[in-house]
Formats: C-alpha cells, sequence, structure tokens
C-alpha cells in the first residue's frame, strides 16, 4: 500500500523543473522571502467518471506558487511572468512526451496541465506572490470484482 500523498508526488516532480531557481519548495505553505515554492491543493471534485469496478478517471487541482523580487522594474517583473509562461510550457511538454509524475501502484498519470496563466496574488513593496493553476488527471484502479 502507498503511503505517500498526491502532493507529495506532484512535489518531487515540480522539483525537477529546470526554471526552478535555488530555493525551498513547500506544501500548502509559502514564506515571505524570495524564492520559496509551494504546491496547495484546490477544492475541486476528484472523480470525473467513475466505472462499474470501482475504478475512476480523476483528477487533482493544484496551485503552484511562489514568492518572487516584485516592484518597478519591470524587468524583473517580466521575468518573473516569463517563468510562468515558461513552466505552463514545461508541463505541456511533459505530457506530450508522456514523462509524468510517478502515483504509486493504484494510480496511472494521463496527463498534467496548467489551467491559467501565471499571475500575482498578493504584491508588498519589494516581492510577490505569483500562482498557477493546475491540475493532473489520473486513472485511479478500483477493486477486481471476483
Amino acid at each position: 500500500m502507498e503511503t505517500k500523498s498526491l502532493k507529495e508526488f506532484i512535489r518531487e516532480y515540480l522539483i525537477s523543473c529546470p526554471f526552478l531557481k535555488d530555493g525551498v519548495f513547500h506544501v500548502d505553505y509559502l514564506g515571505i522571502c524570495p524564492t520559496e515554492y509551494s504546491i496547495d491543493g484546490v477544492p475541486a471534485k476528484k472523480e470525473i467518471k467513475t466505472y462499474i469496478d470501482g475504478s475512476a478517471l480523476c483528477q487533482f487541482v493544484f496551485t503552484f506558487g511562489s514568492v518572487e523580487e516584485y516592484g518597478c522594474d519591470v524587468d524583473t517583473n517580466l521575468g518573473n511572468s516569463g517563468f510562468y509562461e515558461k513552466f505552463a510550457t514545461w508541463l505541456k511538454e511533459k505530457s506530450r512526451i508522456k514523462q509524468l509524475p510517478y502515483l504509486g501502484n493504484m494510480r496511472e498519470p494521463l496527463f498534467i496541465e496548467a489551467e491559467n496563466e501565471g499571475y500575482v496574488t498578493d504584491a508588498r513593496e519589494n516581492v510577490a506572490r505569483y500562482q498557477i493553476q493546475c491540475r493532473l488527471i489520473y486513472f485511479e484502479k478500483g477493486e477486481k470484482i471476483v
């Protein structure tokens, strides 16, 4: 029986993104110092479609966020926005070539995607929180009927 949560598997997967700067990678927490990252669950229906054997087509919706330097410097802010564009493209490419997160024995990942562009959710004088909403679609095996 797999003891890791989906957030753990996704965190391990996202850490491999080549665009991440050196920084701390949290779950359900984002500090106030650049550069930190976090994945946070979003309330959403898990099962998209269920089957008679108990298996299901499922989704896990989450935000990927970061704390970045921010201010009146246009190049800094454009760089932050550019990071999220590259991140969304990276997810799309990883799905296209089927390099998806390992999810344990009972789940098979089908694709992962960004659902929107990255945006600022909170800005202070020198730092801002950016985030992008993503989702992982996967097949979850049901109980075998004997």
